[in-house]
This record gives C-alpha cells, structure tokens and sequence, in this order.
C-alpha cells in the first residue's frame, strides 16, 4: 500500500491549479500536450496529491513547469517535510550491467610485457650478440615501430576488445534525449544529478556501477553504458512513462 504524500494545503494549492486551467479554457488533455507532460501528473498537482510522483524534484520540476505556464504564483506545498519514503508501485526494473574488463589490471599486464620485451632486448644486444659476433642483423625501423604500436594497442580480453575501444567507453554514460524529459541520476543512495532536458540535449558523464537513473518520460531517451544500449521503453509505466534503471555489480 502506497503512502499518501497529500495534505490539506496541497489539496487548497491543488485547486487553484484546476480552476486557473478552466478560467483559460484549457482542457487536461490540451496542457498536456503544450507541456509535454503527462496528464496523470497534472491531474497529481490539482487533486494535491503527489504520491504518484517518483521522487520529490520531480514533482516540484513539474509543478514548476505548471505553475509558469498558468502565470501563477505558489510555494510547493510541504508533503515531502517529513522525509518519508514513498512506497509508490514498482514501475521499474532492473539492468544489471556487469563490468567484465578491467582497465588497470590490463595496464599492469601491458606494462609488464613491455618491460620484459626491453630486459630480453639488453639481454639479447649485450650478451647474446657478442657470442655471435659474426651474425649482422639489420633492423627496419618502420617494423619495428608497427611492433611497439600493436603491442601498445592490443589488449586480448574474453570479447578481443581493443585497449583503445575499452578506455573510450569505460565507465560512459551517454544519454540523448528527444524531447522534454525529467532525469535523475542516483550513486550510492544520494541525488547527483537532476533536470529536466529538452530536444537534442545530450548528456554525458564518466561513472563506476552501482547507480540509478530515473526517467520521466522514457519515450524522449536512449542511451548507453560502455557501449550498451539503454532500454528505457520497455518496462515504462504504461501511463506514467516513468521508469528506473538499476546498474549493480550483483
């Protein structure tokens, strides 16, 4: 059972939100489409009840983005003062995203190679050489420049990734977003980032599983994490459009 984030300013508030709307002759429908926002959370903010609201900057973004375009002027109503956490339907699932390449243990391999190849190269000039004094060999410079070069870019790992692929996509989030759409991002249980984009905004950030992302409007993105595609429309909430991607080690 959901916890009822409603109180009897909200519901005041709430009404005034309505009767503005209909003194401008807008219908639910009408500002929804104007706002790009869905009308079940227009409905939220004039019945004063925001319990269907994923999370409280959401609900103050939108009741924001509301209130501007009605020209009025009200405090956001104090439902989230006491901090209770919202048991609201689970309307998410979760992506786990396993991190299967390992950056700095592959610069310690690639490091230690290197170093053997220069202690056999010693060995091989100052020792080995002498003993075969009549042996002349004739180095290419060009070959050996192609041998540091794929040598210093060539990591095997269980996929064959390149180490240069790996380090472009190790950790990146990209997010691209179509139209309005509120985000969230969430890192160890704290809000680190939150805002509503708009159209062709692209959003881009370097960051180490475990994480959350909330969408307000899953149809407006697409995204990726170290290269893999983001689903966000699949398991939105079919009214909402809200959904909550999990990125966990388990």
């Amino acid at each position: 059972m959901s916890i009822e984030l409603k109180s009897a300013n909200s519901v005041k508030i709430g009404k005034k939100f309505s009767k503005k709307r209909n003194n401008n002759s807008y219908s639910i429908d009408e500002v929804s489409k104007l706002l790009f926002i869905n009308k079940n959370y227009l409905l939220a903010i004039e019945k004063g009840d925001y319990s269907i609201f994923p999370s409280e900057s959401f609900a103050k973004a939108y009741f924001k983005k509301y209130q501007n375009f009605l020209n009025i002027s009200y405090d956001f109503p104090g439902v989230y003062d006491l901090k209770v956490e919202k048991k609201h339907k689970k309307i998410s699932t979760e992506i786990i995203f396993k991190n299967n390449f390992n950056l700095n243990n592959s610069i310690i391999i690639l490091s230690a190679f290197l170093i053997f190849l220069f202690g056999l190269a010693i060995y091989y000039f100052f020792v080995k050489l002498p003993i075969y004094n009549d042996l002349i060999i004739e180095v290419n410079e060009t070959d050996v420049e192609n041998i540091a070069l794929e040598v210093s870019t060539t990591i095997k790992t269980d996929k064959e990734l390149s180490l240069s692929d790996e380090i472009f996509i190790n950790n990146s989030l990209i997010l691209e977003f179509t139209g309005d759409c509120w985000m969230e991002l969430y890192k160890n249980g704290e809000i680190i980032e939150a805002q509503l984009f708009r159209n062709e905004n692209v959003y881009e950030r370097i960051i180490e599983i475990p994480f959350k992302i909330i969408v307000g409007n899953a149809d407006f993105v697409k995204g990726s994490y170290n290269g893999n595609d983001i689903d966000f429309k699949t398991d939105a909430n079919r009214l909402t459009r809200v959904n909550t991607v999990i990125f966990s080690n388990d």
